[in-house]
């Protein structure tokens, strides 16, 4: 697997990890979800505080949602389209005014029962992820676009590998 493929895979596990969160705790407000470096994070403003002894849940669905996954699909939505799909959602709202200014739309991607705002960059086929690729690994507190005067939102990060052995050398390095 490439560098590309890589990225790819890793943001497609954040889509993934969005969607066994809204699974669990539907009224939690998604807002942005990229790879980074040896994984993927997304934040989240949930109604009750969650802890790390949730993320084994969160991980459990993840697991059972990825084999309903195939592919990734794009659509392309008016501002106002795109903000129905979120109501009550300031964080979306945002993304979505700033992402329209010049009246553009934007894009939307689905896979499963799960689509979200996104500019895309995903695995071609979810089938060829590894199951035990990933692992979800902490939470911490994020503001909304990284500035103090905004909300505290929960991040959950995530590793995530091309192969479960690759993973598993990466978190004994870890600990070493």
């Amino acid at each position: 697997m490439n560098n590309e493929e890589l990225q790819n895979m890793r943001h497609s596990l954040a889509h993934l990890l969005a969607a066994a969160v809204m699974q669990l705790y539907p009224d939690a407000k998604r807002t942005i979800g990229p790879a980074i470096d040896n994984g993927f994070y997304f934040d989240f403003e949930f109604s009750k505080p969650i802890s790390d002894d949730d993320l084994p849940t969160i991980e459990a669905k993840m697991r059972e949602i990825l084999p309903t996954w195939q592919t990734f699909e794009r659509s392309e939505l008016t501002a106002d389209e795109a903000k129905k799909e979120y109501p009550g959602n300031k964080y979306k709202h945002e993304l979505i005014n700033e992402f329209t200014a010049d009246g553009s739309t934007v894009s939307f991607y689905k896979s499963g029962d799960y689509w979200d705002l996104c500019r895309g960059g995903h695995a071609e086929n979810m089938q060829s992820i590894d199951p035990d690729s990933f692992k979800l690994t902490k939470l911490a507190g994020a503001y909304w676009r990284g500035d103090e005067k905004n909300k505290m939102l929960t991040r959950i990060y995530g590793l995530a590998f091309a192969t479960k052995a690759e993973l598993e050398a990466h978190i004994l390095a870890l600990r070493s």
